[in-house]
């Protein structure tokens, strides 16, 4: 699922202990424009994409292995000699390696996500405190528009307007556009996002042996 998708629905809330001296200022952010426009989102998405893709290489190579030593085995090799049984014991290591592999890979990836998911969320709640604290904003709720593209089921529509948790801002109260240029100008500054290091498990089944001449 994409980044912005997940945190689009997550509740934000940065609110802080206001005393009872004078009026409390309010302002707003749409937290999923903001992980939308954030061009950090952007980058840890390509970064996954490509991540899943040499993955999904790196899994069709071994099942690919896998295919052949089965060919080889029911062409080449008699049933109930020692060499079919050998090869039908490597085929089946194999088997449970692939298995290991995509398990482990897809928890790594899943772990992975969820880090840049929260990192991406606590550079967002750094700048709407910087932000407010500059304005002078007591407190910040998440607000955002029931989508122009609401889906037409009656119960889908119904779960937009649930997770409504602002109905009402003037546009003076909305640090939206703020936090995302800052957001932006630091990463900037900063440099691109560090590449996602997720190293995949040397796993090299064995190779069917040469055809006997």
């Amino acid at each position: 699922m994409p980044c912005r998708m997940l945190l689009g629905i997550v509740a934000f809330s940065c609110l802080t202990t206001v005393t009872a001296k004078g009026a409390t200022t309010v302002g707003v952010i749409n937290i999923a424009s903001a992980s939308e426009k954030y061009k950090k989102t952007g980058d840890l998405e390509s970064q996954f994409d490509a991540l899943r893709k040499r993955l999904g290489a790196e899994r069709d190579a071994l099942k690919d292995k896998i295919d052949k030593a089965n060919r080889s085995l029911q062409e080449e090799l008699k049933p109930g000699t020692e060499e079919f049984r050998q090869r039908v014991k490597d085929i089946a290591i194999m088997e449970a390696e692939l298995k290991w592999f995509i398990e482990s890979e897809s928890q790594k990836v899943e772990r992975g996500l969820a880090e840049s998911l929260r990192g991406i969320f606590t550079d967002i709640h750094a700048v709407v405190r910087e932000v407010a604290e500059e304005k002078g904003i007591d407190v910040v709720l998440a607000a955002d528009n029931l989508p122009t593209d609401a889906p037409d089921s009656p119960n889908q529509v119904r779960q937009h307007i649930l997770l409504q948790k602002v109905l009402y801002w003037k546009p003076g109260v909305d640090i939206t556009d703020v936090v995302i240029e800052r957001l932006n100008a630091r990463y900037k500054a900063a440099g691109a996002a560090a590449p996602i290091t997720i190293e995949s498990p040397v796993i090299k089944p064995k190779d069917a042996p040469p055809k006997k001449p």
